[in-house]
């Protein structure tokens, strides 16, 4: 059996990411909100486990999520590929509700198409208008 071993990404931007204090039994620890943490699982499918992961990992996640605040953290993220593939998820698994004001910001700029999966196939991807998102890998919605 091969051995697990822990992988750190060093994020360019991380004074952008919009965080919180979290209480444990050690002290407090400093994570980042449910918002950052959804946008950051997009940008980083491969280290995520790949995108049916990263959809399962949406799908407990979005009960956490604000969608003013999704928003903002996708704002202050300045990222706009990953807002248009987080937008595709998380409506992709039922969560639309949590998506229309990322929606309605990223309309306001002029947007090209992304690949669903950067690197992934390029044949036969379809696209998401709302999104302008190429899905060129198919993702599982959990159950």
């Amino acid at each position: 059996m091969g051995r697990s071993r822990i992988r750190f990404l060093l994020k360019k931007h991380i004074k952008r990411t919009e965080t919180i204090r979290l209480k444990t039994e050690t002290g407090t620890m400093k994570i980042s909100t449910p918002e950052s943490t959804a946008l950051d699982l997009v940008r980083y499918p491969t280290h995520a486990g790949g995108l049916n992961n990263v959809a399962t990992v949406l799908a407990d996640l979005a009960e956490k999520i604000d969608p003013e605040r999704l928003k903002e953290a996708a704002r202050q993220d300045d990222d706009l590929p990953s807002a248009q593939r987080l937008g595709f998820l998380l409506e992709h698994i039922g969560e639309k509700a949590k998506v229309d004001p990322l929606a309605e910001w990223i309309k306001s700029f002029p947007t090209r198409a992304v690949y669903l999966r950067p690197g992934g196939p390029v044949r036969r991807a379809r696209k998401s208008a709302r999104w302008k998102v190429m899905v060129n890998e198919d993702v599982e919605v959990p159950e």
